[in-house]
């Protein structure tokens, strides 16, 4: 099982690509740029898990439905809180401003199907993977994510600012072989961070202070990248390895 990064940056331009990556074979966390995924590896794709419904990670949930109409018989899964569930429905997913694919059937079937996933406990996931949601201090139905296979845990943060429970849940559980955690802004607009519910690096390692244990690698995502350099230039984390995710990177359960 792995976590690969597909695009990870917190805003889009040439060079950086929204939000999302595949967890294993058949499982996305978010889609921001999903519709870049290669056509026979998103055939295998059976579930999308949103962390929330701001548009830099649901943006191509939209046309990578599109693109299965005309080649799935079976429903594209789309997980994620009611209220992330519910945005999705009314404010994009609406007839309106894109096509209601929930109404859509092939051969009798859905190619769209929604589903609530509950707070706080574990949930089968397609190729033997588990996820507990957890609620984080961000709009629009955020929720962080542990990720368990065989006997490792993965802490994914999703967008959040300073949270307490995702990292008591954390410490509950089993063994934590990573952390995936956003770093939005740099030290110097620490009040946009706040402001908007984002961290930034003297955030992000109060947050982590917040596990039981400084050894577990630590992934930073969703940098905006006009602030990457001083963002990576800031997080220091001394002693603890720090990887600041790009396309490609993979993330194993071992």
């Amino acid at each position: 099982m792995f976590i690969e990064v597909v695009g990870s940056s917190g805003s889009k331009n040439i060079d950086n690509r929204l939000v999302c990556m595949r967890l294993g074979e058949r499982v996305l966390i978010d889609a921001g740029c999903a519709a870049l995924i290669p056509g026979p590896e998103l055939d295998l794709v059976d579930v999308v898990l949103l962390t929330h419904a701001h548009l830099d990670h649901i943006l191509d949930l939209g046309f990578i439905l599109d693109s299965m109409v005309s080649r799935r018989t079976r429903p594209l899964v789309v997980m994620g809180s009611e209220a992330c569930l519910n945005i999705v429905k009314s404010h994009y997913m609406n007839g309106l401003l894109w096509p209601d694919f929930s109404r859509i059937r092939i051969e009798g079937k859905a190619i769209l199907e929604y589903r609530v996933l509950q707070d706080e406990v574990w949930t089968a996931l397609p190729g033997d993977v588990e996820c507990m949601a957890v609620p984080v201090n961000h709009p629009a139905g955020a929720r962080g994510f542990l990720f368990r296979h065989a006997e490792g845990i993965v802490v994914y943060s999703g967008d959040t600012g300073p949270t307490d429970k995702l990292w008591r849940m954390a410490n509950k559980q089993g063994e934590l072989i990573a952390v995936v955690i956003e770093v939005s802004f740099p030290d110097s607009k620490r009040d946009i961070a706040m402001a908007s519910d984002h961290l930034c690096p003297s955030l992000a390692a109060d947050e982590l202070n917040k596990l039981g244990s400084s050894d577990i690698p630590v992934h930073v995502f969703h940098m905006k990248p006009w602030f990457s350099d001083e963002i990576i230039a800031e997080l220091d984390l001394p002693g603890i390895q720090t990887i600041f995710l790009k396309s490609g990177y993979r993330i194993e359960f071992t």
